[in-house]
Formats: structure tokens, sequence, C-alpha cells
């Protein structure tokens, strides 16, 4: 699994505080601009006291109020109204800090809404741009919305390089955590990141200190994913609800979304679907384009195979063609990224080589040259459709694997039960049962029974039925040994092979089998009553090398512990030997 990330609008500067009068605007101003992502309440509360006397602003306080005003079109998810005024102030203000702070958040808004080549030409003009400013403070941004934009790009070297380079820096305050934000992104999508990480420890204390709730929101999602990928789903749900209503506060879209579809993955892999059910739902509920696509497809699967697992068919394919457009959607986002990054480098290529001809070269060789790159342009363009229709072929040929995968488990595995079915079962127990016979290994059979299993339907209800049996499943899986073949064969039967096994081990694995059964605590279906199972074993050495045989005996000898009283283990030697007593008597 794809596991995701998002853009944060960078933090900037504060200048000093003037002290008189004429100045309470600027004041005003500055602060508005502090409090803009640690505390967005009273960000709002400011902005809405300068709207009052935004007629006596100056040109400059006009400049700053509505490069501010467009970080709350943000917030709010109108990005594109956001984007409207930075581009305005990059073109047209007054100031070249404003200016320059426009096209800062400018490459963020445009990363956001995958505009990469409009976003890949402002990086290399703040770039350009750095040299002419003289806050150093404000230089750092410039280089933090470089690091930005390739993590968002997918080129992470560049940004661990560009973050690294403002790391090593002496940072402060906001920009201090952006910087240790940038690192462990990159770090994270070029798995170099585990939970002991230094730069992880760092960027959670160092956000913490300076109160920024969005920027460690976003950090989460990397632990998160980590836990998720080690298994831990309940650490994965634990961080997240732990932080989930500072976020749900702030009301930063890209993440929540994230958030939810995290925590709907993490419920379904500790099987509680309908917690997995509501934050898929509140997942795609808020998604829009701007918010992560990861998020959108992780919720989608959740929801598909939660809706196949309530055998709501028309629900769960409904929710598979929205994952595959969510899936269809990620990739082509994925080669519009690597064509507008390599676009850019041929571009720069081209620029450097425009350049070098007109100091080198007359008309005439200028005339050759261009001919040349014309044909080196063909070439670029056919290697770059090459490349693409072999991304293309890749892609396929990963879903492709994964559909098989998918179709072998439902194929091999029982949907209630988890462990394999009846149709696999044969199969495997003929592989197993001719590899002994090669070698003349022993193979026992153990067959069981749960014991008035139709009562427990009859007095509780089938869905009480079904929890005891995922629960005993669950519970013999456990305590089985590894390369033992364990299926259910229907309705409460239920049957494992044992390789290189004699009757007598069998029997005391049996036994084991049937106290843990027996120790099942039945209160959390709801309901409180005995679970208990009759078990019948033989091996090859009674039965022969023959599945029906071995699965024939072992069901006779479980007949007879039923009939004998139930909760126990017999033998088919006891069978044949027309006794009573079995090996095990409760």
């Amino acid at each position: 699994m794809f596991k995701t990330i998002f853009f944060l609008i960078p933090l900037f500067f504060i200048t000093s505080v003037w002290g008189n009068e004429k100045n309470d605007v600027n004041t005003l101003l500055e602060t508005a601009d502090k409090f803009r992502t640690s505390d967005p309440k009273e960000f709002n509360i400011l902005l809405d006291e300068l709207s009052l006397n935004k007629n006596n602003f100056n040109q400059n306080q006009n400049e700053y109020f509505d490069y501010l005003k467009a970080f709350k079109f943000a917030f709010n998810g109108n990005f594109l109204e956001a984007q409207a005024v930075w581009e305005r102030l990059s073109k047209h203000g007054q100031s070249r800090n404003i200016q320059f702070r426009a096209n800062v958040s400018l490459i963020n808004t445009l990363a956001i809404s995958k505009q990469w080549s409009k976003g890949l030409n402002l990086v290399e003009e703040n770039l350009n741009n750095l040299k002419f400013i003289d806050d150093d403070e404000l230089s750092q941004l410039g280089i933090s919305a470089t690091a930005l934009f390739y993590n968002k790009l997918g080129q992470y070297e560049l940004g661990l390089n560009y973050a690294n380079k403002l790391d090593n820096l002496l940072l402060e305050g906001r920009n201090h955590c952006i910087a240790k934000h940038q690192v462990v992104e990159a770090k994270f999508y070029l798995k170099q990141l585990s939970f002991n990480s230094a730069e992880l420890l760092d960027a959670i204390t160092i956000c913490k200190l300076n109160n920024e709730p969005i920027i460690l929101s976003s950090i989460y999602t990397f632990m998160a994913n980590l836990h998720l990928d080690m298994g831990n789903s309940q650490d994965a749900i634990n961080l997240l609800l732990e932080n989930l209503t500072n976020l749900e506060n702030v009301n930063y879209v890209p993440i929540l979304s994230h958030f939810y579809s995290l925590l709907s993955q993490a419920y379904f892999e500790i099987e509680e679907n309908d917690k997995a059910k509501l934050y898929g739902q509140k997942a795609i509920s808020i998604v829009d384009n701007m918010s992560h696509p990861v998020a959108e497809m992780i919720a989608y699967e959740v929801l598909y195979q939660i809706a196949v697992f309530d055998n709501n068919f028309e629900e769960a394919l409904n929710y598979y063609i929205k994952f595959a457009e969510a899936d269809k959607a990620y990739f082509d986002d994925l080669k519009t990224k690597y064509l507008a990054f390599q676009l850019a480098q041929h571009k720069a290529v081209e620029q450097k080589v425009q350049i070098e001809l007109l100091n080198k070269q007359n008309k005439l060789l200028q005339a050759s040259q261009r001919l040349a790159e014309s044909e080196t342009e063909n070439n670029r363009l056919f290697m770059a459709l090459l490349i693409m229709v072999i991304s293309l072929l890749a892609i396929a040929a990963i879903r492709s694997n994964r559909n098989q995968k998918r179709l072998k488990h439902l194929a091999q595995i029982d949907s209630l039960t988890q462990i394999y079915n009846r149709g696999h079962f044969n199969t495997a127990a003929q592989d197993a049962m001719s590899a002994c016979q090669v070698n003349q290994d022993n193979i026992s059979c153990i067959l069981f029974d749960l014991d008035k299993f139709k009562t427990i339907n009859d007095n509780y209800g089938h869905a009480c039925g079904d929890w005891v049996l995922k629960n005993v499943a669950r519970t013999c899986k456990n305590i089985g040994r590894t390369n033992d073949i364990f299926a259910r064969l229907g309705g409460e039967e239920f049957c494992i092979i044992l390789s290189q096994c004699d009757a007598a081990t069998a029997i005391q694995i049996a036994e084991d089998y049937r106290k843990a059964i027996e120790n099942i605590d039945s209160s959390p279906s709801g309901y409180t009553f005995p679970i208990t199972a009759s078990f019948g074993v033989t091996d090859s050495e009674q039965s022969g090398y023959s599945v029906e045989a071995l699965t024939g005996h072992a069901d006779n000898a479980m007949y007879l512990a039923k009939s004998t009283g139930r909760n126990k283990v017999c033998n088919y030697a006891d069978v044949q030997a027309s006794k009573e007593s079995c090996s095990v008597i409760i």
C-alpha cells in the first residue's frame, strides 16, 4: 500500500511591533500573521477587526491585508480564490517582500491543485529572486517552499536536499518546525524513517513548542502509516484519535480527510467494521480536488471490502468503481508529475544550450544547431513516450497481479472464518498426502464439530453463531502448527491435516484445541453460553494414505465422541475396538 501526505502553507516572518498610534494597523497585521496557523480562530477575529478600517489603509497595508485574507480563503478550502489573490500580489505588488511571500504561497497552492509545470516555473523564479531578499527569515522561506514543492512532486531526493540546507541554518520558531517537517516527509517516502528516527522525535518536539497543530497533524499521519505498516492498527487508532479533536477544530480538509481514511483502514484491520465504515464515509464526504488522493483511495477500498463482507454487492460495486476511479486518478497524477519534471529539466537544458550558442556561434551555426536540437527533441520525446508506455505496462502488471492475488484469496479462503475453504482443503490435503506417502512419513487428521451449534443459532441468532465460528477458527489458528492445513468443511465442521505427525501426537494437539475452545469467553457476543467441540482423530497407520479414508475415519471417531458425551477427543482405534472410552474424558 500506498500510504500519503499533505501540503502545508509555510509560515512567515514577524516584524517588530511599532508602538505609536499611527502604526496600530501594522501591529494588528503582524499579530494576525503570527496567529495564522497556531490559532486560526484568533486569526479570523483579527482579520474581521482589520476589515472594519480597510478604507484607511495605505498601499502596503492593503497588500499585507489581502495577502493574509487569502490564507483565510485557503483554510476554508477556497484554494482557487486564494490563488487569485496571491497571483495578483505576485505580479502587481509594490513591496518586493510581499511579492516574494505571495510567490511562496502560490508555489504551495499550485502543488495542492497539482499545477506542476506552473509551480516549477515559480520555484525557479523564487530561487533566482533570493539574491534580492535581504531578510534572512524570508530567504529561508524561499528555500522551504522549494523543499515542499519537490516533496509534493515526488522528487524526494531533491526535497530532502533543500530541507537539509534549511535545517542546517540556525532556525527558530515556526521556520524551525517547517524545516523539520520537510525532512520527515522526504525521509518517510524514501523509506528512511522509523519511530526511533531523531528527525521524527525532533520534529514533534519543536512543532509542539511552537504550537503548530496543522504541521503536527501531518507528522502524525506519517507515524500512523508506520504503525499500519508494522501491523500495529490499535496504536495507529490511539494516535489519530488523540489528535483528531484539535485537527477538527482547525478543519484543514487535506489532512483531516487523511486522518479519517487512516482511521477507517485501522478499524477495518481489527474487524471493527462499523467504525471503519463511519470514518470511511466521513473521509469521502469532505474530500475535494485539493485533498490528498491516497485518502480517497483508502476510504473507498475499505468501504468496498465492508460491503462485500456484508453481502451488499450493489453497494460494493459502487464503492469499487469509485476506488478504481481514484486509483486511476492517482496514477494519472504520478505520470503528470513525472512529465512535468522532465519537461522542466528539458527546458533548463535547452536554455543553457541557447545561451552558449548566442555567445559562441554565428547565425549559420545557430541554424545547424537548431536542426540538431530538433532531432534531439524528437529522440527525447520518443524516449519519454517509451518510458510512459513502459510505466503504464508496469502499472497494469502490478494491478493485474493484485487482482489475481485477490481472486486467489477469494477462491481459497472461507469468507467468514478466514481459513481455508473445503475446495482448497481437498487440493492442499491431497498434496500433503502424496508428499508424506513418498517419504513414508506419518500423516494425521483431526476432525471436529461444535457441540449443540444449532441450539446456539436457534436461541441467539445466526449473527451470534457466526461470532462463535470466527472465534473458534481464530483460537485454533493461533495455537496450531505453522504447516498444518486448517479448513472449515462446512457449517460448524472443521478439519486439520498434520504432516509428519502420528495419532498419539495428534490426540494431544486435538486436546489442546478442545481446551482452548472450551475456554472461549462467549460474553463479547452479547450472550453467555458454553462453547465445546467433539474431536475425532486418525492417522495413516490406521487409515492409509487417502484423504477420503482419513476424513471418513476421523468423522467416525468424532461421532463416537459425540455419542459418548461430547466435548472429548476419540481415536479411530476406539471405534474399531468398539470401546466407549476415549483418550480424554471430561
